[in-house]
């Protein structure tokens, strides 16, 4: 099968999960979003026009061959998914630019040259992820989802980890977190291609390599935090801009963790802030004044919080247990903004919206004693600290309850979340 045909048979499928997902009524509800979190562009900005011309610029961008081998055929094949995905749908040129543009188009285009008004349209999202593959009962994660409580919100995600077959072994990617830069770099090439997706065989294999491979393709990956990892457990916490990426690799025991809306990495840390400094400019603040530099560093607070809860977790003799994975993600021992578990706070009082941690877990996701334990607020519409919550205890598939759990369970610590 040639590349064209490929890519229509991608698009026809493509096409019916976006119909059962009211994709018109997505692309018009993120098109008023935008336009009120880029106020700049004006109220008379064609938001349809812009993708559009946007999507088509991009197919017209191909990277090098000779630089980027697995690329060969891209084109053709995005073309097709375009040809496929309006084919029978009844979706125009304009849903398919969007179902395929529309986050390079806003955070890699609209975002390098307009200022996110955050401070007009909502808090930016706090999540965690965290990382040991030297558990005491196994390769251990714990993840927060922080959030608005949004009105459309009908139930929040038990958990995210699943407890999992014997046989799995977990996946590359072990979590991330959203850690974008206001008036960001533009990659020099837009051509909508996922690195991700041809990553080759040898990088499961050697966690560096996996770091090097990508870091040469730092324009075609999205920004954000994420957690890495190879076939060995190594691990890597990444830092990604646009077009900028730092790693940092584990201090203690293997562990690695990554937290939203910040930096570490002095580098990435300083190109940060000078983007803020230039954004609190074209609004005529100062920097004590900015909203998002006083986010930008309050991050930056619960991320090295983080991190030290992490190490000290990690250099446990037995091992990083479920319990202090699980403390990690609900720690309040300290005020906001270090804490990682949020209960509606505001960087300032200005602020239209507050934060929540709506959901947390932590999870044995290898071996004989796999588990989760996860917990999440259960009144959207008037909300309280998700430490109020008994977690919910779920074994994994196959693992039969063991005394100690069952004593947890009879003291009140948790409770066997029903089958």
């Amino acid at each position: 099968m040639n590349q064209r045909e490929n890519g229509r048979q991608r698009g026809r499928a493509a096409a019916q999960a976006a119909l059962q997902q009211n994709l018109h009524n997505v692309m018009q509800r993120e098109f008023e979003m935008n336009l009120a979190l880029f106020p700049s562009l004006g109220a008379g900005h064609d938001m349809a026009k812009g993708v559009l011309t946007y999507d088509q610029n991009a197919l017209s961008c191909a990277p090098e061959i000779a630089k980027f081998p697995e690329t060969k055929g891209l084109t053709e094949r995005a073309l097709g998914e375009r040809e496929g995905f309006i084919e029978s749908s009844g979706f125009t040129l304009v849903h398919a630019a969007y179902y395929y543009s529309w986050v390079s188009y806003i955070w890699k285009h609209i975002n390098a040259h307009h200022v996110a008004r955050y401070d007009l349209a909502s808090a930016p999202q706090q999540c965690t992820n965290v990382f040991f593959p030297e558990g005491k009962d196994g390769v251990t994660v714990s993840d927060n989802r922080d959030d608005l409580v949004f009105p459309w919100y009908h139930h929040v995600p038990k958990y995210r980890h699943w407890p999992t077959p014997e046989d799995y072994r977990p996946g590359w990617k072990q979590g991330g977190a959203s850690s974008r830069i206001l008036l960001d770099e533009e990659p020099a090439c837009p051509f909508p291609y996922q690195a991700t997706e041809f990553i080759p065989e040898e990088c499961g294999d050697d966690i560096r390599v996996l770091v090097q491979w990508m870091d040469e393709r730092r324009d075609f990956w999205d920004a954000g935090n994420q957690i890495w990892i190879d076939r060995h457990m190594n691990a890597v916490a990444v830092e990604k801009a646009n077009v900028r990426a730092a790693y940092r690799f584990p201090e203690k025991s293997g562990a690695v963790c990554v937290t939203a809306g910040s930096y570490l990495d002095p580098k990435l840390n300083s190109f940060k802030r000078s983007r803020l400094i230039e954004a609190a400019r074209r609004r005529g603040e100062t920097e004590a004044e900015s909203i998002d530099i006083k986010f930008s560093d309050d991050c930056d607070l619960r991320h090295a919080r983080l991190w030290e809860l992490t190490n000290t977790e990690a250099a446990r003799p037995e091992g990083a247990t479920l319990w202090g994975a699980f403390e990690i993600v609900s720690d309040t021992a300290v005020p906001f903004p270090a804490r990682i578990c949020l209960a509606g706070e505001k960087t300032t009082p200005s602020e239209p919206n507050s934060n929540w941690t709506l959901s947390q877990s932590a999870s044995v996701v290898t071996g004989p004693s796999r588990r989760c334990l996860y917990r999440s607020v259960q009144d959207l519409k008037n909300p309280r600290s998700i430490i109020h919550e008994t977690p919910k205890l779920v074994l994994g598939e196959g693992v039969q309850m063991q005394p100690q759990w069952q004593q947890e369970i009879s003291a009140g610590k948790c409770a066997l979340a029903p089958s």
